[in-house]
């Protein structure tokens, strides 16, 4: 079962009712996910899984490093706004390019 499914299996079924027995869980969550950082292709995929832990589990004000990071599209500037709108065609644009290949 992938690691996301047990994570998502273990939070929406509540099974386990108990601090101690939560933790014991968690910690065997946690220790195949760090078994997995052996192959270096799972990187990205435990650090997804160890981000969705800590934000079913964790009372955490923000879920990562960059959720408070920038402006609101509201607070953006003509200029800025421009900016972020060329900058979206262009990814759109090598997306839709990388397809036709």
């Amino acid at each position: 079962m992938d690691c996301i499914d047990k994570i998502l299996e273990f939070y929406t079924t509540r099974e386990v009712n108990k601090y101690r027995e939560k933790k014991i869980r968690l910690g065997k969550i946690l220790i195949e996910l760090m078994n997995q950082l052996d192959d270096p292709g799972n990187l990205i995929r435990v650090q997804n899984c160890l981000i969705l832990l800590i934000n079913l589990f964790f009372d955490i004000e923000s879920p990562d490093y960059l959720h408070n990071q920038g402006k609101s599209i509201n607070e953006l500037s003509e200029d800025e706004l421009e900016k972020v709108y060329d900058l979206l065609r262009s990814e759109l644009n090598n997306l839709n390019n990388g397809n036709n290949n």
